[in-house]
């Protein structure tokens, strides 16, 4: 299906949405020569894609560590595949990503907290030889702001990039090629035969392609009904403070209980995060996350009590029933692919989580197993009936 040239007719492909998973669905399509058009109602990475902390972890998703959940594969191969990207985006889109490496500490401060990571040390150990387990001075050694309160801690690799400046640059990477982004509030799918033929828009317009990709993020709840499929995915609130410290930064970042701590390219440091499942899709930051958050920057680095805090945000990231991510087509559509719930770990899932989506496109299968986030996983009698195939 894929098709060599610029976008002079209708696309081959639309994506709907241009957070990460859009722009980066549409970079690798636009590698192999499809015409791609991208549409959102607001502007790129405007969600949860544009105030990520981006920490890429070998080891670990979302700030905490994965020894054998079914995203510890997902999570090795974006690894991989994030550093390759660094050095093709920088040539493909001229945007620098602000990709940097550096240890990753998640210190113990009690010994149930000892009893916890030390064992998952010497068990991450076997299939990754940069991660220690670190006791005594040798700890402050790596990351001098260390708390003194810390008994031990796990070390690994970690990577990093500037959240809003790596989804620009898959973005305008694909636009080099042909792929176009505009803007479009798609309300509805068109179909004939069990099969997609394009999307509607709310000004009544029905844009043509023989395959959509839905990449809406939280926002993908609303498209169950156009697929007739249950889509149990929903907005998990999370904030970030952005500090600016005095000398010396972080060497390392820090990671404890769900929160952490990490040091930019751009030179600021970004604390958080909350995790809030009860907030819907109201988007404003609180004096309560700010103070949960201050708290547990200050348990993991006292020393940041000089630090300014210069910004409050926060983003909706999408979490499903399961906390696992929604990749593939959507049953009862041929040429409708999903790609959705990344919860806390979307910017490290994102490279091989797209890529994977285009290679189902384009190939039909993906290099990498897919089948504990097929989107079918949650099909019941429970099902909506507004938007069907005709």
């Amino acid at each position: 299906m894929a098709r060599k040239g610029y976008m002079t007719h209708q696309p081959d492909v639309i994506v709907v949405g241009a957070g990460v998973m859009g722009c980066g669905t549409a970079y690798w399509l636009s590698k192999e020569g499809c015409r791609v058009l991208v549409l959102e109602h607001e502007a790129i990475a405007c969600g949860a894609s544009g105030v990520a902390a981006a920490m890429l972890e070998s080891v670990g998703h979302g700030a905490r560590l994965s020894v054998d959940d079914p995203l510890a594969e997902l999570g090795r191969a974006s690894f991989q595949l994030h550093q390759e990207l660094r050095h093709l985006l920088w040539e493909e889109s001229g945007v620098d990503i602000g990709y940097r490496e550096h240890p990753a500490l998640h210190p113990a401060f009690s010994a149930a907290d000892v009893a916890t990571l030390k064992p998952q040390a010497l068990a991450l150990q076997l299939r990754d030889s940069t991660v220690q387990w670190l006791e005594g001075p040798v700890l402050w050694d790596v990351e001098p702001r260390l708390s003194q309160e810390a008994l031990g801690a796990l070390m690994s690799h970690q990577a990093q990039v500037l959240a809003y400046r790596f989804v620009l640059a898959l973005m305008r990477a694909a636009e080099q090629r042909g792929a176009h982004l505009r803007h479009g509030d798609v309300v509805g799918l068109a179909g004939h035969a069990g099969r997609v033929t394009g999307v509607r828009l709310r000004n009544g317009d029905t844009l043509a392609a023989s395959t959509v990709v839905l990449a809406m993020g939280p926002w993908s709840q609303q498209a169950a009904a156009w697929v007739d499929l249950r889509l149990p995915i929903y907005p998990v609130r999370g904030q970030l403070l952005e500090l600016r410290v005095p000398e010396p930064q972080l060497n390392a970042s820090l990671a404890y209980g769900g929160m952490y701590l990490v040091h930019k390219a751009d030179g600021i440091t970004l604390a958080g995060t909350t995790e809030e499942h009860d907030s819907d899709f109201v988007n404003q930051p609180t004096v309560a996350g700010r103070q949960a958050i201050l708290e547990a920057a200050l348990k993991m680095a006292p020393s940041l009590e000089a630090a300014q805090v210069v910004g409050h945000v926060s983003g909706l990231r999408p979490c499903s029933a399961d906390h696992l991510p929604l990749i593939g087509p959507v049953p009862g559509w041929q040429g409708v692919y999903l790609i959705a719930g990344h919860f806390r770990s979307g910017m490290l899932l994102s490279a091989i989580s797209t890529r994977s989506i285009a290679d189902l496109i384009l190939q039909g299968k993906s290099a990498v197993p897919l089948a504990a986030f097929d989107p079918a996983r949650f099909t019941t009698g429970d099902r909506g009936t507004e938007t069907q195939p005709l």
